[in-house]
């Protein structure tokens, strides 16, 4: 009698464990950089399988716990991971770093800062992606799944936006919408786009724009299903990766 007791009671205790670390809370942050405008960057919880977009000033809501890993993924940006850690109150702010070479179609120097979130918040920072001239080369240290020389991104972004002004040459901005991507957020998850796509966090972002100005792209918003999105993002990926010179 008293082990089926002892073990009922660990068995109870076991469940409270498990409901407390499995409970996510929503956060609020803001993505921010000195000196360009932080909009539109997509943000994964690589754990719970979720992300969300960025607004126009660079605010995001998402649902955490401790330890888990955030994704940011912006045009413009080296992409950064940061692991998150329990902090007083809930809104955090992140600063990403921009490429040291413009990138002409879409990198906007404002001069009106947005409002950052209050000084009392706490601020994660942690570095993932090297700065060639303030950090020392660590070739045993290389951070996963990002592009170790940013001329690569830039080569990309190039080639990319190249193509989309040959195929849709009345659209002056393509970076503008986003309902496709802001649909993509909800359905498909990182790990997706980083095992089967096989997309360094630098490119998922230019990844999305290039699939949202697809014309196919309204029509999925529309019909709405998983498979259907997964269908068109593994298509769109071989047409980016040849695009990219990716497969040579």
């Amino acid at each position: 009698m008293k082990s089926k007791i002892g073990i009922l009671a660990f068995f109870l205790f076991g469940q409270i464990c498990l409901g407390q670390i499995g409970t996510r809370k929503l956060i609020h942050g803001q993505v921010v950089n000195d000196s360009i405008n932080v909009e539109n960057v997509v943000v994964f919880n690589a754990n719970s399988k979720t992300g969300t977009v960025t607004s126009n000033q660079g605010y995001f809501s998402i649902y955490v716990m401790q330890s888990d890993t955030l994704v940011f993924s912006g045009l413009q940006f080296k992409s950064k991971k940061i692991i998150y850690s329990e902090i007083k109150g809930s809104e955090i702010k992140v600063k990403l770093e921009a490429f040291s070479y413009q990138l002409s179609e879409v990198v906007v120097f404002k001069e009106k800062k947005t409002k950052p979130i209050a000084s009392s918040q706490a601020i994660i920072d942690k570095k993932y992606f090297d700065d060639e001239k303030s950090s020392p080369k660590n070739k045993a240290m290389i951070p996963v799944n990002v592009l170790e020389n940013p001329m690569d991104f830039v080569r990309i972004y190039k080639d990319v936006f190249k193509i989309l002004k040959i195929n849709t040459p009345k659209i002056l901005d393509f970076t503008t919408k986003t309902d496709f991507t802001e649909l993509v957020m909800k359905k498909i998850d990182y790990s997706f786009f980083n095992n089967t796509l096989k997309l360094k966090d630098d490119e998922i972002k230019l990844f999305l724009v290039y699939c949202e100005n697809d014309p196919k792209s309204s029509v999925l918003l529309k019909s709405n299903t998983k498979f259907e999105l997964m269908d068109f993002l593994i298509e769109k990926n071989i047409e980016f990766k040849k695009i990219a010179n990716f497969e040579k």
